[in-house]
């Protein structure tokens, strides 16, 4: 399968890689759509620490190809999308449920291999189904657009509130929607 792999600093390559398997817990994902962040231009600068070579993309939906074992709740065929962030949940600040916080947060497309490739493999906890009918374009939006919301939730900004966005890219232009 192609993928493109952050290969080293400043460093991006379209291989073929082995198509993963799924392991415990794992979901084998066909990739339909897979958005650009600003966090990929920061590892492909070097600004965020990243574990080369990896497979980037941490905003994408997808067809579920196979479940690995012990996958309950999912099955082939269901449309997902994930949530790139995987707290360890043992350490002071998962045990807090400050997960953001995690110790030692790991994410897809970022230390293991992402959605800038024809599949991906997902850990089941991480994975959340979409209607089939939703567009996968729509579907990689997931992501970004819950950290929108998470962001106006916290700043408290209710409709009708006057605010000013700083930054017409997809996260000002969902945060002002």
């Amino acid at each position: 399968m192609k993928a493109l792999r952050l290969e080293a600093t400043g460093k991006l390559a379209l291989r073929e890689v082995e198509r993963p398997d799924p392991g415990v817990g794992e979901l084998l994902v066909r990739v339909e759509a897979c958005g650009i962040c600003g966090t990929d231009r920061h590892l492909f600068l070097g600004e965020f620490p990243s574990k080369p070579p990896v497979t980037l993309g941490h905003e994408f939906c997808g067809i579920i190809e196979r479940v690995g074992d012990g996958v309950s709740g999912f099955r082939e065929g269901m449309r997902v999308t994930g949530d790139p962030n995987i707290a360890c949940g043992q350490c002071p600040e998962c045990q807090r449920g400050r997960v953001n916080l995690c110790h030692n947060l790991q994410a897809t497309g970022i230390h293991r291999d992402g959605g800038f490739a024809e599949y991906v493999c997902i850990l089941q906890q991480q994975a959340f189904e979409l209607p089939l009918a939703l567009p996968p374009l729509h579907g990689a939006f997931c992501e970004p657009l819950a950290c929108c919301i998470h962001g106006v939730d916290l700043a408290e900004i209710r409709t009708g509130s006057s605010v000013v966005v700083l930054g017409g890219g997809v996260i000002g232009l969902l945060v002002v929607q």
